[in-house]
């Protein structure tokens, strides 16, 4: 009898607060402890949605990326090489990202104040994606930074999958919301399997 009560007593409680609070939280993967390899290779840019219009403007005139995420010799050491294509031109760009031990996000080199979080695709009931949140605080005439990037293994997803994207992302408070267009040809990255 008293285990009834007490389980009811924790579903009132449940149910009380997810009407508090709405929105389901991501899964974040600590990049300490999970297994990087099954990240490696090719991922292309889907969406990005961010807290200020700042957090994605730099994006409004890719038409669409990819990137090949690869290991470093150093384990503990992610390159992450990015071909972007703007009107009819092709940026190349390179990224190193460390892992660091005790810590659950990535670190950019370079930018030791940025915090980079990844996300299970999951969270969007999707195995071929993957989140990438950018975080960094503000500092002396530097603008805050709070977006999250949409990556999948392949050039297409389905509109219910960045609708649900962007919705989630929205009830977490990010309402500047941009998807690649995707209408150009990729660009080829060097090094692609």
């Amino acid at each position: 009898m008293m285990n009834d009560i007490w389980t009811f007593v924790l579903y009132v409680c449940g149910l009380l607060l997810q009407s508090l609070w709405p929105c389901s939280l991501p899964e974040i993967l600590s990049t300490s402890s999970v297994n990087t390899k099954q990240y490696l290779g090719s991922w292309y840019f889907i969406a990005a949605v961010g807290v200020r219009e700042s957090d994605v403007a730099m994006y409004k005139s890719m038409d669409n990326t990819v990137a090949l995420l690869q290991e470093a010799i150093d384990a503990n050491t992610l390159l992450l090489m990015g071909a972007i294509r703007v009107e009819d031109y092709c940026l190349k760009k390179n990224w190193t990202y460390h892992i660091r031990q005790g810590r659950k996000d990535l670190e950019l080199e370079g930018r030791p104040e940025r915090h980079s979080w990844v996300w299970s695709g999951q969270w969007l009931n999707c195995t071929d994606c993957i989140l990438f949140q950018e975080l960094e605080p503000e500092l002396e005439g530097n603008t805050p930074l709070n977006r999250v990037l949409l990556y999948a293994r392949n050039t297409s997803v389905s509109t219910e999958l960045v609708r649900d994207f962007q919705a989630k992302t929205s009830c977490l408070g990010m309402k500047n919301f941009l998807i690649m267009p995707q209408e150009r040809e990729y660009c080829q990255l060097d090094g692609a399997a």
